[in-house]
């Protein structure tokens, strides 16, 4: 994580659970090629029984009444297609590296700017320390060829624990909880006490940084009375062409 992200995390005492639709994988909450092709074959199947129905009572059922029922075909088709992507939207995930070791990898890959900083922890540690955990679910990441490979029968994680061979790289293991708000990430409460075992600042970081992050732990930020403005530099201009096009004839 960046400063910033420490900072919300020891101020909030609380982890952040990212919606998928910001992560960056695009593949975020979808299923497997093979998985979908044999669903895509059952739900057919029933469509088409459906549009047979239909069609031996059309002659019986208003022109408006059929156009009705191919629209509602259709919106069926797109809220199909959307389904799977729009219930993993319903959950929050927080995102761990599994490995006894620092990764170079991934310090560069997260820490771009070298002020990266790495909360170490484990899996008991992080169960603990949510409360309640009743529906935490923690698990590794599969990664698997989604043109390819079949999602293994027993798997009891699907959807957001499954992630393609090209981000095997980074051994993920998971947390995930369901979203007061789908569609929105949120922060948990958690016990930083029980979390935490120790926080590692990037190899690539500069001198202060260190120092830094050792007085935010020891709880020291000073009181600054000053005022705190959010950039409008990329805001969209708030005025335009003013025409009064309203007519002024009177009654002729």
């Amino acid at each position: 994580m960046d400063l910033a992200k420490l900072v919300s995390l020891l101020a909030n005492e609380a982890l952040y659970f990212a919606c998928p639709n910001e992560l960056s994988d695009p593949f975020e909450g979808y299923l497997p090629k093979p998985y979908l092709e044999p669903l895509s074959d059952v739900i057919q199947e029933y469509v088409n029984d459906m549009r047979r129905r239909t069609e031996r009572i059309a002659n019986a059922i208003p022109k408006a009444e059929l156009q009705r029922l191919d629209e509602g075909f259709a919106d069926m088709k797109v809220a199909l297609q959307g389904a799977i992507r729009k219930t993993s939207l319903r959950f929050g995930v927080s995102c761990w590296h599994l490995s006894d070791h620092e990764s170079e990898a991934m310090w560069k890959l997260y820490s771009a700017s070298g002020q990266g900083i790495a909360i170490e922890s484990t899996e008991q540690q992080l169960k603990a320390a949510i409360v309640p955990s009743e529906n935490l679910t923690i698990g590794r990441v599969k990664y698997v060829d989604f043109h390819k490979d079949p999602i293994e029968k027993g798997h009891k994680h699907y959807l957001l624990f499954l992630k393609r061979k090209s981000f095997e790289h980074e051994r993920e293991l998971r947390a995930i909880l369901p979203l007061p708000e789908a569609g929105k990430g949120t922060l948990v409460k958690c016990d930083l006490e029980t979390l935490i075992t120790r926080i590692h600042v990037s190899p690539f970081a500069p001198p202060y940084l260190k120092p830094i992050v050792e007085y935010l732990c020891a709880g020291k930020p000073r009181t600054l009375d000053k005022p705190v403005v959010q950039s409008t530099l990329l805001d969209e201009p708030d005025y335009g062409l003013e025409i009064d096009c309203l007519s002024d004839f009177g009654d002729r």
